[in-house]
This record gives structure tokens, sequence and C-alpha cells, in this order.
């Protein structure tokens, strides 16, 4: 199956270093929900980027490449409605392992809203 341009997961969507992780911590807003840490910093770069950090606490390679893989979905799905700017830091938490997709999604999309980081929130 071939990924639409409009899919993907380009690298200019993504935190890539640490110094735009530690950026972010310092001086991101912070939402604790009871599997995730969320730290958003708004109005740094012309897109909506995305870190993932899953330490070896949460569970199995599989497990965790599974969090990975549903996190980065529920970004990229919802990249439009992210407001312009925003970088968002997701650290999950040991408990995180155990959790459905639909779990997952209700407890970002609420931390976001939270957050405030929706274009029309």
């Amino acid at each position: 199956m071939a990924v639409r341009p409009w899919q993907g997961f380009p690298s200019s969507c993504r935190l890539r270093n640490s110094r735009e992780y530690a950026h972010a911590w310092r001086q991101g807003q912070r939402c604790n929900t009871v599997h995730f840490i969320v730290i958003a910093l708004t109005g740094t770069t012309s897109a909506a980027r995305l870190g993932v950090t899953i330490s070896r606490k949460v569970g199995n390679a599989v497990c965790r490449n599974r969090l990975k893989r549903w996190i980065r979905e529920f970004f990229r799905v919802r990249r439009a409605t992210i407001t312009t700017g925003a970088d968002l830091s997701i650290v999950a938490r040991p408990g995180a392992a155990g959790l459905g997709h639909a779990q997952l999604e209700q407890e970002l999309h609420e931390a976001l809203r939270r957050l405030k980081v929706y274009g029309d929130a």
C-alpha cells in the first residue's frame, strides 16, 4: 500500500534532537494524565511537531513499539487540527503498556484539549 503524501510522518513533523526536547520541557505547559505526561510548547515552528519518549519500564519492545505507532497515528490524523507551531512531547508512564487503542486516543485527546492546542480550542 502506497503512503499518500499527506498521510506520512516526515522529519519536519518530529522533534529530532535532545535540544528540541529540552526546550519543550523547560518552557512548555504540562498535562499529567494517568498514563502519559504531555508537554506542549506553542509558537515555535511553522508546523506542529511530535516527540515520543517511552522507557523500558513501560513494557517489552513489542509493547513500546505498538504505543509509539499508536501515538504517531493519533498525531498524524489530528495534525491539521493542532495549533500551528505546537511542539508536543509525549512521555508514556509504566502503566501505559496495558492500554487499548481507544483508551490511548481518549486520554491523549483529553490532554490536548486541556492544553488548548487544538486550533478550535
